[in-house]
């Protein structure tokens, strides 16, 4: 901030006094009844002598707890809100404090909790003619102690990741996780497979029995789950497929690779090197096996830097996202009863990302834009021919995002500011997206889960097996 600007901010602090919402008083103010569950305190912040401010949290009763990082910045963007890093009481996570510059000089706080929305008390405002070194407090604040956040969501199976390593599962389709602190998770068809923190592998069954043969041993890095087979890249990069060998299932390539996607029966991965050279790292051809019934397996030339895929209603094809930036799909231009909706027709440009949905995708442009093609309704059968009806879910919206995230017949994406965005069809409410600030998000079939800031997971559209009833800890 320049000595100018200081100048205003401090002289627009002592003309708006009357409106100072933070009043400073004794800071240990008799305990109030809660239940184990809850715990009450107060916002607190102090002007410091270089013009930042301070901020902590002072539980009732307790100590003043100061999360690392406290200071709001001299030069912070007006009407932007920043966080805290987490309030940990007795501990345990129960949030982060917020605050932002108003534009007549003034500094809002608030809290979030870890499970919930931002809380906005009566008394939020810093004072404006604050003494540098004074501790002052907001209005009083109860919010709920909370469970370990998660670090990765997944819909399909409904799993979140937490902070422990422990894998957290819900709804029909998800049961008989077991115990223990994993990495990464993928479903197949009535079977799950995770990787440890140890690096090994490990397949349960779903709802109704089924699952795989055992793993095999070693240390892995990626696993995926088809319909009667898995396989895991392991740390030395090289393919490992087990359970039925449905189509060449479990042939897979040799070599060296740093990603993989498995489908139904088909499956694709990255090669390490391109060419026989190590000369662009993360970098090489896609090398696909199993099924083929559409081209799906019939990669193209070039270097790539991400693969996906994907069984649709009518087919199966793959899209990839070169070192260029530019995307290419392959696969579903050829069987009886594949519906061309122009799936593999990948729209020109540079893009960050794309995510493939069976009957539409969409990517995000290195502008932060959205572009979605393929199907852009729902089928209607009866006459001579197929009827689709617009739902929408190719008609992304305006804006910059971050991610973005297809499902059957709906798509979600999170806006810079961490906002989540649906659109398509609404039958089961899956474009109606909660409101907070999120930083990841997962869409599959009709319904999406998305992280909060926080590290809780919210999840919203068809909850015919509990996909969306996110456990409460």
């Amino acid at each position: 901030m320049t000595h100018a600007l200081r100048s205003a901010t401090l002289a627009a602090i002592a003309a708006l006094a009357a409106v100072a919402a933070i009043i400073a008083v004794d800071l240990t103010p008799p305990a109030s009844a809660q239940s184990d569950d809850e715990t009450t305190g107060r916002i607190v912040a102090r002007l410091l002598e270089d013009g930042r401010v301070e901020f902590g949290w002072q539980p009732t009763g307790g100590a003043r707890v100061l999360p690392t990082q406290r200071y709001f910045p001299t030069d912070a963007t007006v009407d932007r809100w920043l966080r805290s890093s987490p309030v940990e009481v007795d501990g345990a996570e129960i949030g982060r404090i917020n605050a932002r510059l108003l534009d007549d000089g003034r500094i809002e706080f608030a809290f979030t909790p870890t499970e919930g929305e931002r809380i906005l008390t009566d008394a939020r405002y810093f004072p404006t003619n604050a003494r540098p070194n004074r501790w002052l407090r907001s209005t009083e604040i109860t919010i709920g102690t909370s469970p370990i956040p998660f670090i990765t969501v997944s819909a399909w199976p409904s799993c979140g990741l937490r902070e422990s390593g422990e894998i957290e599962c819900w709804g029909d389709w998800s049961r008989n996780f077991p115990e223990g602190r994993f990495t990464a998770v993928s479903v197949g068809n009535n079977y799950t497979c995770a990787i440890r923190e140890s690096r090994e592998i490990e397949c349960w069954a779903g709802h109704s029995g089924g699952g795989l043969p055992d793993p095999p041993e070693g240390r892995f890095t990626a696993v995926g789950a088809g319909h009667d087979h898995a396989c895991g890249l392991r740390d030395t990069g090289e393919i490992a497929c087990w359970g039925l060998n449905n189509w060449g299932a479990l042939n897979a390539p040799q070599g060296s690779f740093i990603a993989i996607s498995v489908e139904l029966h088909e499956a694709c991965a990255i090669a390490e090197t391109f060419d026989g050279t190590n000369s662009a790292p993360d970098t090489g051809e896609v090398e696909c096996w199993g099924a083929n019934h559409y081209g799906q397996t019939d990669a193209p030339e070039g270097r790539f830097t991400s693969v996906s895929i994907i069984r649709g209603v009518w087919g199966a094809y793959a899209c990839g996202l070169r070192d260029t930036g530019e995307i290419a799909c392959w696969g579903g231009s050829e069987g009886e009863y594949w519906r061309d909706y122009g799936q593999t027709d990948a729209p020109e440009g540079k893009f960050t990302a794309v995510s493939i949905g069976g009957e539409h995708n969409c990517a995000l442009r290195e502008s932060g834009e959205i572009a979605c093609w393929g199907r852009n309704g729902i089928v209607h059968w009866g006459g001579d021919a197929p009827e689709t009806v617009k739902t929408g879910q190719t008609d992304a919206p305006e804006g910059r995002f971050t991610a973005v995230s297809v499902g059957f017949e709906h798509s979600c994406a999170l806006r810079e500011s961490g906002a989540i965005e649906c659109w398509g069809d609404n039958e089961h409410g899956q474009t109606d997206a909660p409101e907070g600030s999120y930083t990841a998000i997962s869409a599959a079939g009709d319904y999406t889960c998305a992280l909060r800031e926080s590290g809780a997971i919210e999840c919203w559209g068809r909850n015919d097996y509990g996909q969306t009833d996110v456990p409460a800890d």
